[in-house]
């Protein structure tokens, strides 16, 4: 009998082993984990993590989750994402290393960044919330960080805020009276308006375009052109880009590369990137050539992108007095940095303001003295809202506005990574170990805040007897009569590694 003959009658016996084989490698590597489990290096509290997917099935509601183990386990505990061990600190003097803000700090690196799929997008070398070239990095930041500090930018900021807010008032009274708005959708359009304008200098329209669109047909308006190209498919794109990276860091390269569904999900979400990249990089080469064009007594247009692309060049008239930080951006560095302002921006802030009305309307004692406020040191006086005024003007405000992002936070969560070998919460730990701050738990935590559950403007006001320890508090006109449609409903957002406000009436 051949050899080919032989084998060919031992198939069915092997077939017929494959199923006992296979179950015996899952029992393998499932003892196997939990043998390096049950020695893992500084064992902390948490809950136990499942082979594969570690602690994922639990965490739908990532800001719940953490919050319900900080309640069970206490102020340090680990949870696992697949195999990786995270380790969350859930007070200020824990997390004293890795709230640093220096450009020495062990902890610069964000836990992505370590991925393959983040290195696959590019993210690792340019920008800030992926770079781990640490003189990179903190060039990236120090100079964005001076151009959003500029005076003129600021005050720029505040006009525009004005002028598209006297907008959205004029819509609201042409659609009259006693009528329930969708808060959150025009929060959204008035940010990405006020967003793309004082980042690039150009108009979106997305108010007019949604106003419009509440209209019946007989009354709608022919719009302006916006100069942006397609922006509802810039914005949609912009606010795909946490998710893409939440992808790619989430998902193995293998199942990106070679599992069917996984892998086209992959390379759409790229190809979404890679047209995001391509639409900001036309509109800084189209800025650039205009300011290359200027004459000596032109004045640069007051926005994030034209003070980006002249800072430590020889139109830069505010030039950073320090020979580390001599250079320009690169285009690359540019349009990263955008990308992240805006992806960063634009929900964010819009539930940040959400949120914030949602607490002055559920609260009417505070509504009626910010409103007073209002009245008193502005439209009494007849004056227009200006950067000075709110800086001096409005200390209460300031403290409703502060308290509402104490209470609910929208970027609770921050997790970096240690650099070299380290000792945190009594622990050595080993270069690479991802370690996080819950800023939703220390922002209400008994060890810092009197009575942390109650709305309490007040604690922010000067003079007040609560002391705001450092490091615990890290957030990020006629008028119309708003109330809440429904006073008794909590307000609704969803939660991943930000908290997302998705409906307010």
């Amino acid at each position: 009998m051949s050899f080919y003959t032989q084998l060919t009658a031992l198939v069915p016996t092997i077939v017929s082993y494959l199923p006992h084989a296979l179950f015996s490698v899952i029992v393998l590597y499932v003892i196997n984990f939990y043998i390096f489990y049950i020695n893992r290096e500084n064992p902390l509290p948490g809950p136990i993590p499942l082979p594969i997917v570690g602690n994922l099935h639990r965490m739908s509601d990532v800001y719940k989750f953490l919050d319900a183990m900080h309640e069970r386990y206490g102020d340090v505990f680990e949870f696992y994402i697949a195999n990786q061990r995270f380790i969350m600190l859930n007070r200020v003097d824990l997390a004293e290393k890795v709230l640093t803000q220096s450009v020495k700090s062990n902890y610069f690196i964000r836990v992505a960044s370590e991925s393959q799929g983040w290195e696959e997008l590019g993210l690792t070398n340019k920008g800030l919330i992926g770079n781990k070239e640490r003189d990179i990095w903190w060039l990236n930041r120090r100079l964005l960080n001076h151009c959003l500090t500029s005076t003129k930018y600021i005050k720029e900021i505040v006009t525009v805020v004005q002028t598209l807010f006297s907008e959205v008032e004029e819509y609201w009274k042409e659609l009259g009276d006693s009528i329930s708005l969708e808060f959150t959708e025009w929060i959204h359009c008035l940010n990405v308006d006020t967003q793309v304008r004082i980042v690039t200098g150009q108009r979106t329209y997305a108010l007019s375009t949604y106003f419009n669109s509440l209209l019946p047909p007989r009354l709608k308006k022919s719009l302006p052109q916006s100069s942006i190209h397609s922006y509802s498919k810039f914005v949609s794109h912009v606010l795909s880009f946490n998710e893409v990276a939440k992808y790619f860091y989430f998902i193995s390269p293998f199942f990106r590369h070679y599992v069917p569904g996984f892998r086209q999900i992959a390379e759409q979400m790229k190809k979404r990137i890679g047209w995001l990249t391509e639409e900001l990089t036309k509109i800084a080469n189209e800025r650039k050539r205009e300011i290359e064009n200027m004459s000596e007594k032109e004045e640069l247009k007051v926005d994030l992108l034209s003070l980006m692309l002249t800072i430590n060049t020889e139109k830069d008239t505010n030039r950073i007095k320090s020979s580390e930080f001599e250079r320009p951006l690169t285009e690359e560095e540019i349009v990263q940095l955008l990308i992240e302002v805006f992806s960063g921006g634009i929900d964010t802030i819009s539930s940040a303001i959400c949120f914030t009305i949602y607490y002055i309307c559920k609260y009417p004692a505070v509504k009626a003295r910010l409103l007073s406020e209002i009245d008193a040191k502005l439209f009494s006086k007849g004056q227009g809202l200006s950067y000075d005024s709110i800086v001096t003007l409005f200390p209460y405000t300031s403290a409703v506005m502060k308290e509402a992002a104490r209470v609910l936070i929208v970027g609770p969560i921050v997790i970096q990574l240690a650099s070299e070998d380290d000792e945190v919460a009594g622990c050595k730990w080993r270069a690479g170990t991802p370690v996080g701050v819950n800023y939703g738990v220390i922002h209400k935590h008994t060890a810092y805040w009197k009575d942390p559950e109650a709305f309490r403007p007040e604690r922010f006001l000067d003079g007040c007897a609560d002391e705001i320890k450092p490091k615990t508090f890290l957030p990020f006109g006629g008028t119309f009569e708003v109330e809440l449609c429904e006073p008794e409903k909590e307000i609704k957002y969803k939660s991943s590694l930000t908290n997302q406000c998705t409906e307010l009436k």
